[in-house]
């Protein structure tokens, strides 16, 4: 389980720039937590840049360099809490790139091997580590490549993946051709420790059964800001779950428009 970082503007920030320095220091802070290693992946002249660390991201300068230092339109961040049997590597860490998409997510869905049943061969080549996030992310791209529009594959695949794998969660962010579409489906996923006693303890702000899975919105005159629950400072709404968002330019500002509804 993890936390998700999107941020949005018409003209290029750092993530520092468009959260202020509170609110990015309340992100740093959760991977006290989140402690499994964080990524980012942005937008550049037209293609995706990123980076991945198996260091948490409040003890690793690279983090504070990133959000003080890189600047686009469109970024993901990633705060990595590897569950239990994942192991902390670079190959196991978010964001996965591949085909001109980026992908993070939050939630455990099931045993990796249970999701190559989905995948073609193709698709199993691909794999790089032993995540089942990253087995949902290729299955999204399978998707994709199937449809008309990365719309309607992302569509598909979260309906397949919401029928076959009901109470968890599919939270994700991804990504490509300078939008950034999230997925906000996490009903019936729980929030449990049992596994973990040693997290027991500074358990942070929102972390619990009811908000855990919450994704917050926060809208500036200049920028579109979703977050996973846990950051404490601003003013935030929450995202209606069962959805699919596009974060794109409309009319020279950001919007938020949702693409599915499940109903």
């Amino acid at each position: 389980m993890c936390r998700l970082l999107a941020v949005a503007s018409i003209e290029e920030k750092t993530v520092e720039q468009a959260l202020g320095i509170e609110q990015t220091n309340d992100f740093r802070e959760l991977s006290s937590f989140h402690n499994d290693g964080w990524g980012a992946a942005w937008s550049q002249e037209g293609s995706i840049q990123h980076l991945q660390s198996i260091i948490r991201a409040s003890d690793d300068p690279s983090f504070d360099s990133y959000a003080k230092n890189v600047t686009s339109t469109e970024q993901i961040v990633h705060l990595r809490w590897a569950s239990k049997g994942m192991a902390t590597t670079p190959s196991n860490s978010h964001p996965f790139v591949r085909k001109g998409y980026a992908f993070i997510h939050n939630g455990n869905i099931a045993p990796a091997k249970q999701l190559e049943q989905y995948l073609t061969n193709e698709s199993k080549q691909s794999l790089m580590g032993s995540t089942d996030s990253e087995r949902f992310f290729a299955y999204i791209l399978q998707c994709c490549d199937h449809e008309e529009s990365a719309e309607e594959g992302l569509i598909r695949a979260v309906q397949f993946y919401g029928s076959n794998f009901p109470d968890r969660s599919l939270n994700s962010m991804i990504l490509h051709e300078g939008k950034i579409y999230v997925i906000n489906v996490h009903r019936g996923a729980g929030f449990d420790l049992s596994d973990y006693p040693e997290k027991k303890l500074g358990v942070p702000y929102a972390h619990n059964s009811e908000h855990y899975h919450d994704l917050m919105l926060q809208e500036t005159d200049d920028s579109l800001i979703v977050a996973s629950s846990g950051i404490r400072n601003g003013e935030w709404e929450t995202l209606p779950e069962g959805h699919i968002f596009a974060i794109e330019e409309n009319g020279g500002k950001r919007t938020i428009t949702s693409i599915w509804e499940r109903r």
